[in-house]
């Protein structure tokens, strides 16, 4: 992996699982710009497979704790970088933050996400989910009850009214929890936007309002790096 001691800024976008997503997500993102001192990687969930044996073992926590490793090891070469996650990419910004207390995180953004794997629970009804270990599992998962590590950060959270896959009540009520339970409630900052769904496949009013939240944020949390 590269040495980024060169870069001021160093930016990781981890990406959901690659449905309805450009190549390109910094493009995507509004976040595209020419700048010889900012370094972005991209790191992707990948596909995965419906027909695994256990959608939850060997599917998305297989997944998800593969890409916290690949993040806690892109972390180790940089000197000061902010993350950005789609969907399930925006849990593993969260859980990035609180299992790294002193990496150089100076603001994470989830978009489109959820603190915990709750959800599943709608799209897979079938699986068992009241199993004793399945239910330690969630828990051991659900970044809620990790706030505090997570902090005095920056922290974006942005959803779509029109977000399809994951809806925007498990982002509001952990933004509810994370801004009463934090020693820097200010740090924390949340955006419902009206028409934005879970995929950006068009640059619409939604998208451009969700970039220009994104480029504010980038702005705030470098300001001292201009």
């Amino acid at each position: 992996m590269m040495n980024s001691a060169v870069y001021k800024q160093s930016l990781l976008i981890i990406s959901d699982f690659p449905e309805g997503f450009h190549t390109d997500l910094a493009v995507q993102l509004g976040l595209d710009e020419a700048d010889d001192h900012v370094e972005t990687r991209t790191l992707t969930l990948g596909e995965m497979s419906r027909n695994t044996p256990d959608i939850f073992y060997d599917g998305y926590i297989q997944t998800l704790t593969a890409a916290r490793e690949k993040a806690r090891e892109w972390l180790a070469h940089v000197e000061s970088a902010w993350l950005i996650g789609f969907g399930l990419g925006g849990l593993v910004a969260l859980w990035t933050a609180a299992d790294l207390r002193e990496a150089p995180i100076r603001g994470l953004v989830a978009i489109g996400s959820t603190p915990n794997f709750d959800f599943l629970k709608d799209r897979h009804p079938y699986y068992d989910w009241p199993k004793d270990r399945v239910k330690k599992t969630l828990l051991d998962w659900d970044v809620s009850y990790k706030v505090p590590r997570i902090g005095n950060r920056a922290v974006l959270l942005l959803h779509g009214d029109e977000d399809k896959q994951i809806g925007t009540n498990w982002i509001e009520e952990f933004f509810l929890l994370a801004s009463g339970v934090s020693r820097w409630p200010d740090n924390w900052e949340y955006h419902r936007i009206h028409g934005l769904g879970h995929y950006w496949n068009q640059n619409n009013a939604a998208v451009k309002e969700a970039q220009q939240y994104l480029r504010e944020f980038r702005q705030k949390i470098f300001l001292d790096l201009k």
